[in-house]
Formats: structure tokens, C-alpha cells, sequence
């Protein structure tokens, strides 16, 4: 088995603040799951329904309270906001090759240059173009497309995607979606996405999970739960998807 992510019976609470009294929040309530490499998994749930903590605690941000968290091979990420992930002062090719450079498996940029040019026209960016080209300088999806290739240059065993399209206008979320999909369809990478989305989520994933208050509410294939849901959760969740309908219309 080359990467994987399993979490066990994980638990993870907070102090908050509750009509002006502290009180225990749970944020994460013996939540479960496995994910292997060349598998995909949606997790899904509006604000505060515990799968960003998830994400922390994976990404080794945050301790569970209790529970056990596994996880072997290379994480690749990809962060929520393509405006704010991405060093302002540094060019496209110098943001694709850092995490080389960070780790030790080249010495220089130029080292890394046929490995940029290899990523950047797996996310259909032209290194000609847009290698010396700042990120003021891009679009939204433009971004977006470089924070997915810095996440993919090492080779990454799992990506996992944190509402990768919420900053995009609907026009270039369609294609980032589009983009994903593609490179989960290779079946090279274990794909973790965390989205509010589950429309989106659904065209890239085989398997969701959804979330509220901390618990897993329906889990299973992704088709079965789009075609009968069965908590009321995941049907507002459908209900309000901003591409439902172009979800089904890929299956038909």
C-alpha cells in the first residue's frame, strides 16, 4: 500500500462561548474513516460541522482528544483560497518549485525547471507564459491551477483539497472542478476533498461523507447518496448544491 489516511473513533472538542458561559463544543465526535491511495472521498457539511478540524488533525495541525490518526505516504494540498496561499513576492515557477526546494530534492530553481514545466502543463499552464509571471498578476483560476501544481510536484501518495472552488465565480469554478476531476480519474492520487459543496464534491468523488455537528450523519457511494438520501442533512445539502443538475446530466 503505497499512502493512506485511517482515523479511528477520533474525537476533538473546543472551549467556546455559548450565551456568554464557556461551555465544551465538540468539534469532532468519534468520527471513522479509510481512505488508500487511487481512492476518493468527499467529506461534506456546512460551517462548523467539524470537517475542517478533520483536515487540521490529518494534516497534523491539531491532536485528537482521543481516537488514533494513521496516516503514511506524501500529503499534497490544496488551500481554500488561491488570493492569500500564494507568496505574492514570487514568481509562478518559484511558488511550483519551493516545495522541491523545501525538501531538500533539488538544491536551486533551476534545478527544478523541467519538473515545473512537467506540472504546469498537467494543470494547463504554460511555463513560457506564466513562469516569470507574479500572482497579482493571474486570475482567480489561474491561481488556483498553480496552488493545484505546487500540491502535485512532489508526487504526493493523497491530495487533499480544502473548498478549493468557494473563492472562484461560478464560470471558473467550472473548470478547476473539471481539472480535478481529470487528475482524480488517473487513479495516481488518494483524493480527499472537504467541501459545503456536494454537487461539486460528487463529480470528483467515489465515496462522501457527510457531516453535522461533529458526527457522520450518511456515508457511502457517491451515487447511491445523490439518488436517495438519507438524513435530512445531506437533502438541504443537495438542495442548495449550486450544479446538481449538471452532476446528473455527466451520468446520463
Amino acid at each position: 500500500m503505497d499512502g493512506y489516511i485511517e482515523l479511528s473513533h477520533v474525537k476533538k472538542s473546543f472551549i467556546g462561548r455559548r450565551n456568554r458561559t464557556e461551555s465544551l463544543i465538540r468539534a469532532v465526535d468519534d468520527v471513522s474513516l479509510s481512505l488508500k491511495k487511487g481512492e476518493s472521498i468527499g467529506i461534506i457539511g456546512t460551517s462548523g460541522c467539524g470537517k475542517t478540524t478533520i483536515l487540521k488533525m490529518i494534516m497534523g495541525l491539531l491532536k485528537p482528544d482521543e481516537g488514533q490518526i494513521t496516516v503514511k505516504g506524501q500529503l499534497g494540498f490544496v488551500a481554500q483560497d488561491p488570493y492569500s496561499s500564494l507568496d505574492p513576492s514570487m514568481t509562478i515557477a518559484q511558488i511550483v518549485a519551493e516545495p522541491l526546494i523545501f525538501t531538500g530534492k533539488k538544491r536551486s530553481y533551476k534545478d527544478c525547471m523541467e519538473e515545473v514545466r512537467k506540472v504546469l502543463s498537467y494543470v494547463h499552464l504554460d511555463t513560457e507564459v506564466y513562469g516569470q509571471r507574479l500572482p497579482s498578476q493571474l486570475s482567480g483560476g489561474e491561481r488556483q491551477r498553480v496552488s493545484i501544481a505546487r500540491a502535485l510536484i512532489l508526487e504526493p501518495d493523497i491530495l487533499i483539497l480544502d473548498e478549493p472552488t468557494s473563492m472562484l465565480d461560478q464560470e471558473v469554478k467550472e473548470s478547476i472542478v473539471e481539472l480535478i476531476r481529470q487528475i482524480a480519474e488517473t487513479g495516481e492520487f488518494g483524493f480527499l476533498m472537504v467541501t459545503h459543496d456536494i454537487a461539486m464534491s460528487a463529480k470528483v468523488c467515489e465515496q462522501l461523507l457527510v457531516m453535522s455537528e461533529g458526527k457522520i450523519v450518511e456515508r457511502g457511494k457517491t451515487e447511491e447518496i445523490m439518488e436517495c438520501p438519507q438524513s435530512e442533512v445531506t437533502r438541504s445539502l443537495i438542495a442548495v448544491a449550486t450544479d446538481v443538475k449538471k452532476f446528473w446530466g455527466r451520468l446520463s
